[in-house]
């Protein structure tokens, strides 16, 4: 079974450890950088810099670490995730999408909304939900791009903000059917119907998933089985999104597509799909346009596809 640790909680495998990140990240002359930063991580009370590692059988197959800074011009944003390795024969099974997600769970235990790297990668962090948030300089003067991935998880990062299954809570059933009802009226007609299935199905498919915020709701998604479009072919969709226009600004968007591609993925499903006329903003979270289809009613619109988190 493979867990993963911060490495003060696994003292024993210090030297193992430093040996490895060091072979993989280091020069023939450095490694005592390595040994003495990570040495002093151990005891530091701050939140940073952390070194974690990934155990199999007491064989270490996996590291990344959370830094202040990689070394980068960007002094002014942090934390920054940095030596993500797995060893080659784990590789093709997840686990480095295991270790993004383990990364993005300890940052938001931190309190941080947002983390960082960088990299001369091409669509890797891409299909896991990062974007290119801007370049900057390494040590050396060389450019690269950096990345961000905003913390989004089924708790957001303000306490008083959850979502919610309808499953879950279903005396909110009316409460809900007001809102939308109010909020969005030109979408009742086909979210209400979505809403009574996920209440009374057993089926994996339609959710419903309520955004409240001081126990009142100020938005909800749905992933359901079939857009109203031409291209039954594709399942699963979030259809429709939404957030008070009093609650934009925070990053609740963000949180509600990881939260969607995350139940996609428990559910098997390998991509989740969407349709929308909006540009440059689904592309901000990794969403990538494949085509356009046409609405059962006629009119044309863009749909995109994102991978599914599996862990």
């Amino acid at each position: 079974m493979i867990q993963v640790y911060d490495l003060k909680d696994k003292a024993e495998q210090f030297e193992k450890t430093v040996q490895l990140f060091w072979s993989q990240w280091g020069t023939d002359k450095n490694y005592k950088f390595y040994y003495d930063c990570m040495l002093h991580s151990m005891k530091t009370e701050s939140d940073l810099p952390r070194f974690y590692i990934a155990v199999q059988n007491d064989s270490i197959i996996g590291t990344y670490a959370l830094l202040r800074n990689d070394l980068i011009s960007r002094q002014d944003i942090l934390p920054w995730l940095a030596c993500l390795y797995i060893v080659p024969e784990y590789r093709g099974r997840n686990m480095g999408a295991e270790l993004l997600q383990h990364a993005l769970h300890e940052t938001r235990k931190m309190g941080y909304n947002s983390l960082y790297l960088c990299t001369d990668l091409e669509g890797y962090y891409e299909k896991y939900g990062w974007v290119h948030f801007t370049n900057g300089y390494i040590f050396n003067g060389t450019e690269t791009k950096i990345y961000a991935a905003a913390i989004a998880t089924n708790t957001y990062s303000h306490e008083n903000t959850v979502i919610q299954s309808i499953k879950e809570c279903p005396e909110r059933r009316n409460a809900f059917i007001a809102y939308i009802s109010a909020a969005w009226p030109a979408v009742k007609n086909a979210v209400i119907p979505q809403l009574e299935e996920s209440l009374a199905t057993s089926n994996r498919l339609p959710l419903t998933f309520l955004v409240l915020k001081n126990d009142r709701i100020i938005g909800f998604y749905q992933l359901i089985e079939q857009e109203y479009l031409d291209r039954k072919d594709l399942s699963p969709w979030i259809a429709p999104l939404f957030i008070d226009k009093s609650e934009r600004g925070q990053a609740l968007g963000a949180m509600l597509l990881q939260h969607g591609r995350k139940t996609a993925g428990q559910l098997g499903y390998e991509k989740v799909y969407l349709t929308t006329d909006h540009i440059r903003y689904y592309e901000k979270y990794g969403f990538r346009e494949i085509g356009l289809s046409n609405f059962e009613w006629g009119r044309p619109s863009k749909i995109y596809e994102h991978d599914a988190i599996s862990k």
